[in-house]
């Protein structure tokens, strides 16, 4: 068994490869979820290292860090057990929709999936020049886990105006 000199940095590596340079380097570890909902951690793959203590000695024996780790993707909250700082929903409609995608893809969105605004006009093979005349979710929402979300923009032709509400027809 390797005598620690030091407790290894962990802070954003994954938290299999934190248990694994932590062994290596003498120490043992224990985890928790460091943002607000106290979740398990059955899969080491599935989280990410933001806060690392000393959580003293286990039986005597190797020295034990307590890692706060938060689910890969996630912000790490400012402090230990706080809710994590998910990002709020930019505001794109009058955007074109390729405009629209640049602002959106800092937020980490998984899909952004047009749609016509008009039930009568369908979408062409690329809409990158056509507005967005509504969006879901709407401006300023939390967005939490936007890994795993869709944006649902609606679209009307670079030479239509935006109807009222959704669906409405363009055509008399």
């Amino acid at each position: 068994m390797p005598t620690p000199t030091g407790p290894p940095a962990l802070v954003g590596k994954g938290l299999r490869e934190a248990q694994g340079a932590a062994s290596a380097a003498g120490y043992s570890v224990v985890s928790h979820d460091a943002s607000d909902q106290d979740a398990r951690q059955w899969d080491a793959d599935e989280w990410t290292v933001c806060f690392q203590t000393s959580a003293g000695r286990r039986d005597g024996g190797r020295p034990v860090l307590d890692l706060g780790v938060v689910r890969v993707g996630a912000p790490c909250p400012a402090v230990d057990g706080e809710k994590p700082p998910w990002p709020r929903m930019p505001a794109v409609t009058g955007m074109t929709f390729a405009r629209a995608g640049e602002a959106l893809a800092p937020v980490g969105f998984r899909k952004v999936e047009p749609e016509s605004a008009y039930s009568d006009v369908a979408l062409p093979g690329v809409a990158d020049p056509w507005k967005v005349c509504f969006q879901d979710p709407e401006p300023g929402e939390t967005v939490e886990d936007p890994q795993y979300g869709t944006v649902y923009l609606k679209l009307a032709p670079p030479d239509a105006v935006c109807p009222e509400r959704p669906y409405a027809t363009l055509g008399p």
